[in-house]
């Protein structure tokens, strides 16, 4: 378990307008997961991006050293600036051992969501590996440790009431609208993109 490893970039840490910049497109995804595993001798990885997190779970003896994470960071030509990316280094959480599979238990039964209780993150893991499986980056420990991570996130939205009241950022904003009671019928809405605050 020792050489579980997460790197992660989430909405607690890094604006969300500034996560696009570490998204990697579902066509480059392999060619750039492809040279990173080879490089860095990384045996298993697989990446989640999603609107609230860019996280890169990896299997390998690696030592999470500033010098290994700029060097990973570096060798996914990310199109940013050094400056910029440094700063994203800044804002990185870096998991390890048991810590690394506590912290991706809590994301996928949605304790790190964003609105906490939203369902869709085990889908969106779930997307992520299976990809990656598929392309060839995972082995035998990631199935294992997502096995763990699919049974544990049903367990807990079946036995808690975590996800009584399904709930999403779409259905928070349709509830505050209905709390403003705007007048019947509209012709049209508009539902700016601004910065989301917790009330």
């Amino acid at each position: 378990m020792k050489n579980l490893k997460v790197l992660a970039f989430t909405h607690k840490h890094v604006e969300l307008k500034d996560l696009g910049n570490l998204v990697i497109c579902n066509e480059d995804l392999e060619s750039r997961l492809i040279s990173l595993k080879h490089s860095l001798d990384i045996p298993e990885i697989f990446y989640i991006g999603t609107c609230n997190r860019v996280e890169f779970v990896f299997y390998g003896a690696h030592e999470l050293t500033n010098e290994f994470i700029a060097e990973f960071m570096g060798k996914l030509n990310f199109c940013v600036p050094q400056e910029r990316l440094q700063c994203y280094l800044g804002q990185v959480n870096k998991y390890e051992g048991m810590d690394a599979l506590h912290h991706l238990l809590r994301m996928s039964c949605s304790l790190e969501s964003l609105v906490v209780g939203e369902k869709e993150i085990l889908a969106q893991v779930r997307r992520a590996y299976d990809r990656c499986r598929e392309a060839g980056f995972t082995g035998d420990f990631l199935r294992l440790m997502m096995d763990r991570l699919v049974k544990t996130a049903k367990e807990v939205y079946t036995y808690t009431k975590i996800s009584r009241n399904p709930i999403s950022v779409v259905s928070l904003a349709y509830r505050k609208l209905r709390e403003l009671k705007l007048v019947e019928n509209p012709r049209i809405v508009i539902i700016g993109s601004g910065k989301q605050t917790k009330t």
